[in-house]
C-alpha cells in the first residue's frame, strides 16, 4: 500500500518538479566533502540536483532525484525523490522517501519517511516508518513506530509497538502496549491499553479508557468510561458513569443506569440499586435462599439451596432476571437460572445441571415484604457414572427423558413458592 502512493506521487511529482523548482539553477549532480567544500561551494544552496553525494555534510537548493549523506543532508527547497542520510534529513517538502540514521524533518511529507529514531513532519500524506518515535501534525495514510506514534490528526492507520498517541483518530489505531487519541472515530487496539475521550467504533485492549463517552464497542480485561450511549462494554470488569447500553463481564459498576442493563456476576449500582432476599421451597430446589443484585430492570441472581425429597443434594446457582410493576400491589419477575447439583457427601459427583426459564408473580403484602409464585420450564442435561444412577433432582416427572451413553436429557415444568424481603 506504501509503495502503491508514493509511485503514484512520485510519478506526479516529478513531473511538476521543473515547474516548482524553476527559480533555481539545476544541474546534474554534485558532490561535497563538508559544506561549502563541494563542487559548486557556497552557491550548491542555489541549485536543484538530480544526484547529490554528501560524504559529511551537505546544503543544496533542491532534489529532483536522489540525494545521499553520510551524516546529514540539508535541502532549502523541496525534494522530488529520495533522500538518505546517516544521521539527518532536513526539507521544507518532500515528494518520495526519505532516509535517515537517526531524524526526518519535513515541513510536508507526500510519501515515506524512514528513520532509524525519529520521523518528525507537519504533514504526511503517504507513510511514516520510525525506529522509535514519529511524529506529525496531520497524518493521511500510515505511521509505524517500533515505539511512539504522536499526531494532531490521523486520518488512516497508525501502528506501534508500544504508544499511538493523537488527538484526533479518525480510522484505526494499533498498539503493542497502549494507545491514547483524544477523539476516536474507528477502531483502536491495544495490547494492554487504548484511552480516548470521545469513542465512535470499537475499542479492543488489555485497559480500555473512554473519558467522555462511549457510542460502540469496548472489550477489554478492564473497560472505563463515563457515559455508554447505546454501545456495549466487554471486560472482567466495567466501571461507568452513565450507561445507557449493556455490560456483559464479572464486574459492573454504575453510578447510574438510565437504559439497557448489565449481565455480569456482580452488578453494582450507586443510584437506583435493587436488592432482595428470598426464602423458597420448590420441586428442584427444597429449600432455598437466593440474593438478587443490580436494577430492576436487570439484575444478577445468586441461589444456594438443598434437596432432601429425592436424592440428598446441594444445588447451587445463577442467573438473570427483570422484576416489573403490574400494578401497586403485583410484580411480574421472569427470570432465566442454571442450577448444578452435587451429593451432600460430595462423593461420586456426576455432572448434572439444569436451566429454569421462570415465570414469577410477587404479591408485594408491604414495601420490604412479599410472596413469590413462580412457575417454571426446564431443560436438564446429566450423566451418570457407569455403576450409578442419575441423580434424581425432582419428585415431579418430566415432559421428555433421552438416554444416551450415560447422559440423560430432561424438559419438564417446576414450581417454586417464596418469601421476599
Amino acid at each position: 500500500m506504501a509503495i502503491v502512493i508514493f509511485a503514484v506521487i512520485f510519478v506526479f511529482g516529478t513531473a511538476n518538479a521543473q515547474t516548482e523548482q524553476s527559480k533555481q539553477k539545476s544541474f546534474p549532480a554534485q558532490v561535497s566533502i563538508f559544506y561549502p567544500l563541494g563542487t559548486h561551494g557556497w552557491e550548491s544552496a542555489d541549485y536543484t540536483y538530480n544526484f547529490s553525494l554528501n560524504l559529511m555534510h551537505g546544503k543544496v537548493g533542491g532534489i529532483n532525484g536522489l540525494e545521499i549523506s553520510g551524516f546529514v543532508g540539508r535541502v532549502y527547497g523541496n525534494v522530488y525523490g529520495t533522500q538518505v542520510a546517516g544521521f539527518v534529513n532536513t526539507t521544507e517538502n518532500v515528494t518520495g522517501i526519505q532516509v535517515a540514521g537517526l531524524v526526518n524533518t519535513s515541513n510536508n511529507m507526500n510519501g515515506i519517511q524512514v528513520a532509524g529514531l525519529v520521523n518528525t513532519t507537519n504533514n504526511v500524506i503517504g507513510t511514516q516508518i520510525a525506529g522509535l518515535v514519529n511524529a506529525s501534525d496531520d497524518v493521511i495514510g500510515i505511521q509505524v513506530a517500533g515505539l511512539v506514534n504522536a499526531s494532531d490528526t490521523v486520518g488512516g492507520i497508525q501502528i506501534a509497538g508500544l504508544v499511538n498517541a493523537a488527538d484526533v483518530v479518525k480510522g484505526i489505531q494499533i498498539g503493542g502496549l497502549l494507545s491514547l487519541s483524544r477523539c476516536l472515530q474507528g477502531i483502536q487496539i491495544g495490547g494492554l491499553g487504548n484511552e480516548a475521550c470521545c469513542v465512535r467504533g470499537i475499542q479492543i485492549g488489555g485497559l480500555n479508557i473512554a473519558c467522555n463517552y462511549l457510542k460502540g464497542m469496548q472489550i477489554a480485561l478492564t473497560n472505563f468510561a463515563d457515559t455508554v450511549k447505546g454501545g456495549l462494554q466487554i471486560g472482567t470488569f466495567n466501571r461507568t458513569q452513565t450507561l445507557r447500553g449493556l455490560q456483559i463481564g464479572l464486574v459492573s459498576v454504575n453510578d447510574t443506569i438510565e437504559s439497557g442493563g448489565s449481565l455480569s456476576l456482580v452488578n453494582i449500582v450507586r443510584r437506583g440499586f435493587y436488592r432482595s432476599w428470598e426464602v423458597s421451597v420448590a420441586d428442584y430446589s427444597n429449600l432455598a435462599v437466593t440474593y438478587r443484585m443490580g436494577t430492576r430492570t436487570l439484575y444478577t441472581i445468586y441461589t444456594v439451596g438443598a434437596n432432601f425429597i429425592e436424592d440428598n443434594l446441594w444445588n447451587v446457582g445463577i442467573g438473570f432476571g427483570h422484576r416489573r410493576a403490574i400494578n401497586n400491589n403485583l410484580d411480574f419477575r421472569p427470570e432465566i437460572v442454571s442450577y448444578n447439583y452435587f451429593p451432600m457427601d460430595f462423593r461420586n459427583i456426576q455432572s448434572t445441571f439444569s436451566t429454569h426459564l421462570k415465570f414469577g408473580f410477587v404479591y408485594n403484602v408491604s414495601e420490604n415484604f412479599g410472596i413469590s409464585l413462580t412457575p417454571s420450564v426446564f431443560a436438564l442435561n446429566s450423566r451418570r457414572n457407569s455403576d450409578t444412577e442419575h441423580y434424581r433432582v425432582s419428585p415431579i416427572s418430566p415432559f421428555y427423558t433421552r438416554e444416551k451413553n450415560n447422559w440423560q436429557t430432561a424438559i419438564g415444568a417446576g414450581i417454586s413458592l417464596g418469601i421476599n424481603f
